[in-house]
């Protein structure tokens, strides 16, 4: 594999827990897919998972090299999923997916720290290698 994109970005689990307390999980469906939606909400602390989410969305869009995107950020064509193996999964739809495949980029890894008021979320872009 080849590296094709870098991202990384950083969330307020704060706001998040603030749009949870005024709005409940209503707030997400902007944002989120009903998987992702049903994860975070299922965990003890779902502002945190849906602050780890919102930036790993984030750091795969700056991953994929948007550059002269003129449309609007494809959030839930970014997917954010806890696997069988616990780790974060990434699945592209629509303009995410097809960025992906103009970038020639096959696969999109995460990691996500969370701390006490911030998350922070990296995400590489890799390919098949260039020659």
């Amino acid at each position: 594999m080849s590296l094709r994109g870098v991202g990384i970005d950083v969330a307020d689990i704060r706001r998040f827990a603030r749009l949870l307390a005024m709005r409940g999980s209503g707030f997400a469906v902007l944002w989120f897919t009903e998987a992702e939606i049903a994860q975070c909400m299922a965990t003890a602390t779902p502002a945190t998972a849906f602050a780890m989410r919102y930036a790993a969305k984030e750091a795969v869009w700056k991953a994929l090299g948007p550059g002269e995107w003129s449309g609007s950020l494809p959030w839930r064509g970014i997917s954010v999923l806890e696997g069988a193996s616990g780790q974060l999964e990434v699945t592209l739809e629509g303009p995410a997916a097809e960025l992906a495949a103009l970038g020639g980029v096959t696969v999109v890894r995460v990691a996500t720290v969370p701390g006490p008021k911030m998350a922070i979320a990296t995400a590489m872009a890799e390919g098949a290698p260039t020659r």
